[in-house]
């Protein structure tokens, strides 16, 4: 479950990661050089990040190009597979 590190006193949130401790690494990194290791006044929060859209997004067109590719050309991925000796 993706997990993001925010601060409103900074008005700030961190990177998304796939667990909670990569985002309590951002929190400390973020308490030792901006609040000088200490909570902000106001806290600050690790909490649970929607997933991208993005990546179903760029699959589709991903599929969307390669079949393109191969109505134009009549060349499919695994013809060029074949060719670079990969299957």
């Amino acid at each position: 479950m993706p997990h993001r590190y925010t601060c409103p006193d900074c008005s700030i949130s961190g990177a998304v990661h796939a667990s909670r401790r990569g985002a309590e690494r951002d929190q400390d990194a973020h308490r030792q050089t901006v609040h000088g290791g200490m909570s902000p006044p106001s806290g600050d929060r690790i909490g649970y990040a929607p997933p991208s859209s993005r990546g179903p997004v760029i699959a589709i067109g991903v599929f969307v190009l390669l079949i393109l590719i191969r109505q134009l050309t009549g060349v499919a991925p695994d013809d060029v597979a074949r060719w670079l000796g990969l299957i």
